[in-house]
């Protein structure tokens, strides 16, 4: 499917939307861009034939066109009355900010795993775009304060008691989203380098999880005890932040420009978050390197398994983190 002219041609648009929001001075042309993303979006969930991907497709256009509703509303009225706070809530409510994230982890099984990455990385990059012009009053810096405190719990909390490894996903993107928007706070572009870092690291993870064809954990524990097992595990604890690898130079960078801010308080809700997200990457972990156990009826075999792709994979996982520490 991804090889289909069509299906091309929705990811150009995706990409062209995101270069429309992020270069335009204007509300009106920035609300035309997330509006060609949504468009562009929806006929990817559903290119995936199962039972689930028409729900998914409809719960997400209700939610983004509600928040564009209410978006292009603060714009037109953001001369005569501040509306901003209104329209920080709904880019969040677009992201999947806790506490409006609910619809997210509702929609993310209907997904293919390729979809599944874009809406976790592309699909908020014009939302963090746009939030990084409307801190002008104390409501938005208290409430996107709220936000970072909510997501970072919520994010880590709520991946505690899932099996479906897009949900586990999902919680844990909620729980970055928290630092990416601690880096706005502070008026820093240092959430780009964040975003790169985390949706590198997220690719890899979605790569492996797609090439398996795995979904729940149950799928991990009936996986064939391999080299992937290791490397699935070595993906998962660099999402967790954990060092030497890649995934730990971004939460590095943000603390690093934190604790020099008056935002440094902000370390505590987010420290605590990523101690906590740490258990149900554990889980994930334990159960690729542990619990896996070879069985004629295992998901993955190991003749189909593309070693050189995986060693890549591999390699991308570290190659930042050593290069960092060799310099």
């Amino acid at each position: 499917m991804l090889l289909h002219p069509a299906t091309l041609l929705f990811y150009i648009t995706l990409f062209t939307s995101v270069a429309i929001t992020t270069s335009t001075n204007s509300w009106f042309v920035a609300w035309v861009g997330l509006e060609i993303n949504l468009l562009a979006f929806i006929p990817l969930v559903v290119s995936k034939k199962n039972k689930y991907s028409v729900e998914s497709a409809l719960k997400y256009f209700l939610v983004q066109s509600l928040a564009s509703i209410f978006i292009i509303l603060s714009s037109a009225t953001f001369i005569k009355q501040d509306l901003s706070l209104l329209m920080m809530a709904m880019l969040f409510l677009k992201m999947g900010v806790a506490p409006l994230h609910q619809w997210m982890p509702a929609m993310v099984d209907g997904l293919s795993w390729p979809v599944f990455t874009m809406l976790m990385t592309m699909q908020k990059m014009n939302p963090l775009v746009l939030t990084f012009f409307l801190f002008n009053t104390d409501y938005t810096y208290m409430f996107i304060i709220l936000c970072i405190t909510v997501s970072s719990f919520v994010g880590s909390l709520g991946g505690l008691t899932q099996t479906s490894l897009r949900k586990i996903l999902g919680y844990s993107s909620i729980a970055h989203l928290g630092w990416m928007l601690t880096t706005l706070t502070m008026s820093s572009w240092v959430w780009l380098t964040y975003f790169i870092i985390y949706a590198f690291v997220l690719a890899s993870v979605a790569f492996l999880f797609n090439h398996t064809q795995m979904a729940t954990l149950n799928h991990i524990s009936n996986m064939n005890k391999s080299y992937l097992s290791l490397i699935i595990g070595v993906s998962i604890l660099s999402l967790g932040g954990l060092p030497p690898f890649t995934g730990f130079l971004g939460k590095l960078l943000v603390i690093q420009q934190l604790v020099f801010t008056p935002e440094n308080f902000l370390l505590i809700p987010l420290l605590a978050s990523a101690y906590l997200t740490l258990f149900f990457y554990a889980r994930i972990l334990l159960t690729s390197l542990i619990l896996s156990a070879a069985s004629a009826n295992s998901i993955n075999k190991r003749k189909e398994t593309n070693s050189s792709l995986i060693t890549v994979n591999l390699i991308g996982l570290l190659f930042p983190s050593v290069c960092m520490i060799l310099m």
